[in-house]
């Protein structure tokens, strides 16, 4: 065949392509829109009916053409029994806490996901959900169930639980009667660490399994142990004093202010005040009127007598070698106590306060019983058994009274006098302590200095004038007491041979 005829015969195959080529197109064109056409058909025909979609699963179970109610009954059943009897456990050393988890909301939302599933296909625009339908179609979509708890319950728990583990720290005690000592453990003082403590708990509870979460916490040391007390066992010092039986409030008043500040503990460094010892001196606080010092003289007042409760304590201390912060003598003098040794309370302006500078707790020990008030100091002793002290008084100057104070009394006749109150002389005394080791004094060293007042006497002098003497007629007969009255008044009394008046 010609080049020619080779030529012509490949232009008329390529018409004959040309031909057939667009009639091939419109063949698949148009089998690819029916295709289209039926799927979205399909599509609609989905869209328009009830339930969740197909195509939709939930964990694996097929629900769909399933209303919500449906779905979440088949599920609810198959996950409500996941959480059942498991706990969470919280402990601190050997204490425990446990927490259910149906109490802090754990287990599975199988609600959210029914919502989810059923939700799926029916948001947005048609064309939208079109899209979701059709990919429902094509591929399915499985919708996992979460597994959770509610944190803010969780926390709620937590604050319950931390309502009985936060303390503040606990000294131990040391108690003494009929002669023993008892002493308790102390406790250190907690406080639960809530967010780092909910974090340990739901660390556990994502475990989806019973289990146990350290309680975190800030952690708080006594001041006083029992081994401290342990060394609270000595006497180390002592004194008492006496009073009389007969002044019933007087003596309430003294076992009153014994009974508070009996048992007293002392941490080392801490410092006692006699007037926070002694509580309320009110009749609501048990105590009674009785005799006080009152600007010389002395007269009733609440809680008269607690001075010489505080002025055995005072000297039971210094017996003990406690540092004495603060110590006022009586305006006057006391009988109950040697000079210079007393201590005064007063209000807010006078106390005694006694610090403790040993390196361990002390107890005070306060009873007033059968006339004798006692006080006795326990701590440890450190001195040698050898040593001992005494206190030695030295009188320094006599204040003497000021001038009498004079009252006129109108009442009274003039020239008469009266002493209304007897004042007293006033002194300067100052307090030296002796130290002996083995008998022999070893050092004699200036301890405290004590004023007490010098108090007027006072006195009442008479300015009534003398009234004139009344003249009886001699021959009356009768003496000048019996003139002023009537004279029949007289009739029934008869004179003596001594001139005396009487009656028949």
């Amino acid at each position: 065949m010609s080049d020619e005829n080779k030529v012509t015969g490949a232009n008329s195959k390529s018409k004959k392509l040309w031909i057939v080529l667009p009639v091939l197109i419109a063949a698949l064109g148009a089998a690819g829109f029916g295709y289209v056409y039926f799927q979205n058909e399909k599509i609609r025909e989905v869209m328009h009916s009830e339930g969740i979609y197909p195509g939709v699963t939930i964990d694996g179970t097929d629900v769909s053409g399933m209303s919500t109610e449906e779905a979440l009954k088949l599920l609810s059943g198959k996950y409500t029994t996941e959480v059942d009897g498991k706990t969470l456990t919280l402990y601190y050393d050997a204490e425990e806490w446990e927490i259910p988890f149906e109490a802090v909301g754990v287990g599975y939302d199988v609600e959210s996901a029914v919502e989810k599933a059923g939700r799926l296909g029916r948001e947005g625009t048609e064309k939208e959900r079109m899209k979701a339908v059709g990919a429902l179609l094509r591929s399915g979509e499985d919708i996992a169930v979460e597994y959770t708890y509610n944190s803010a319950l969780l926390d709620e728990k937590l604050a319950e639980v931390a309502e009985e583990f936060d303390r503040e720290a606990e000294d131990s005690k040391i108690t003494r009667a009929n002669g023993a000592f008892d002493i308790t453990e102390e406790k250190e003082g907690r406080t639960m660490r809530r967010a780092e403590t909910a974090r340990l708990s739901a660390a556990v509870l994502e475990t989806q399994e019973s289990g146990r979460a350290a309680i975190a916490a800030d952690v708080t040391q006594p001041d006083v142990t029992y081994e401290d007390n342990q060394n609270v066992t000595d006497l180390i010092g002592s004194f008492s004093t006496t009073y009389s039986a007969n002044d019933r409030n007087r003596n309430n008043n003294l076992e009153v202010g014994c009974r508070n500040i009996n048992g007293t503990i002392l941490a080392p460094g801490e410092v006692f005040s006699a007037n926070e010892g002694l509580g309320e001196q009110t009749a609501a606080g048990g105590y009674k009127n009785a005799a006080v010092y009152n600007n010389g003289k002395v007269e009733p007042g609440m809680a008269g007598g607690v001075c010489q409760v505080t002025t055995t304590i005072y000297n039971a201390a210094i017996m003990a070698e406690l540092e004495i912060v603060e110590r006022h003598p009586h305006s006057m003098t006391v009988g109950y106590v040697p000079l210079g040794r007393d201590a005064a309370v007063a209000g807010t302006y006078k106390d005694l306060k006694i610090k403790n500078n040993t390196e361990y707790p002390v107890l005070i020990e306060a009873s007033a019983s059968g006339g004798k008030l006692a006080v006795n100091i326990y701590g440890h002793e450190t001195h040698s058994a050898g040593r001992s002290l005494e206190f030695e008084t030295v009188y320094e100057a006599t204040i003497p009274k000021p001038e009498e104070i004079v009252t006129e009394d109108p009442e009274l006749p003039e020239g008469e006098r009266e002493v209304t109150s007897s004042g007293r002389t006033g002194c300067k005394v100052s307090v030296y302590k002796k130290v002996f080791e083995n008998g022999k004094q070893v050092s004699r060293d200036w301890f405290s200095s004590s004023s007490y007042r010098a108090v007027a006497d006072e006195v009442r002098v008479g300015t009534k004038a003398a009234e004139p003497a009344v003249n009886v007629p001699e021959e009356s007969g009768y003496p000048s007491w019996l003139e002023e009255y009537p004279s029949d008044f007289y009739e029934g009394y008869e004179q003596n041979d001594a001139g005396e008046y009487h009656e028949f």
